[in-house]
């Protein structure tokens, strides 16, 4: 007999995406940059080589135990979906969730713009606050997920193989300075795929 709480989970898997130059994880079928922006316009995989190998495994890491801080910046168990592609600043606005788990389960739950309360606060504009609109990958993703847990560590054990498959590069490019991002941020320009700051 089928279990009927099977139907009410999503699936979760990993892959190489060869133009990004990342690990990508899938859900539901969908990568998860697509799943928050159908145009990938609100960042990209934080498993890219672009970014430090050690902030790369800080953030699997992080997906993993939902009692560690997958960035210094963020509380323990909230995790970047995506994340500017230029240099992974929170303050370019980064895709979160919270991450909790059950004995048999794994959920991701308040999908929020991390960061954006900060560089409010930082600028003294509240305008600069959580975007809202149509065009707001908050306007469509899930209010949650959930994961069946051996799933969910399976496609973080296939992270871990990717990366491994795809050694990381000695250097990465230097990102734009903080006053350049934070010029693009101030005029509503969020760090978007192949746009310069």
């Amino acid at each position: 007999m089928p279990n009927a709480e099977a139907h009410d989970l999503s699936s979760i898997t990993a892959r190489w995406n060869e133009p990004a130059d990342a690990v990508e994880l899938i859900v539901n079928h969908t990568p998860v940059p697509v799943l928050v922006h159908p145009q990938r316009e609100a960042g990209m995989s934080p498993f890219a080589h672009r970014f430090l190998e050690t902030g790369v495994k800080e953030w699997l890491a992080g997906y993993r135990d939902p009692e560690l801080r997958a960035n210094t910046e963020l509380d323990p168990g909230e995790l970047e979906l995506t994340v500017c592609p230029m240099d992974a600043d929170i303050l370019c606005g980064s895709f979160a969730v919270r991450l909790s788990r059950t004995a048999d389960r794994v959920i991701w739950s308040n999908p929020h713009w991390a960061g954006d309360d900060t560089v409010a606060e930082i600028m003294g504009r509240e305008d600069l606050a959580t975007p809202s609109g149509n065009d707001d990958p908050l306007s469509w993703f899930p209010p949650k997920l959930e994961f069946a847990s051996a799933d969910y560590d399976a496609a973080m054990a296939s992270v871990q193989q990717i990366m491994e498959a795809h050694p990381w590069p000695a250097f990465v490019p230097d990102p734009p300075s903080w006053f350049a991002r934070l010029k693009a941020r101030t005029r509503g320009v969020r760090c978007e795929t192949g746009s310069s700051h």
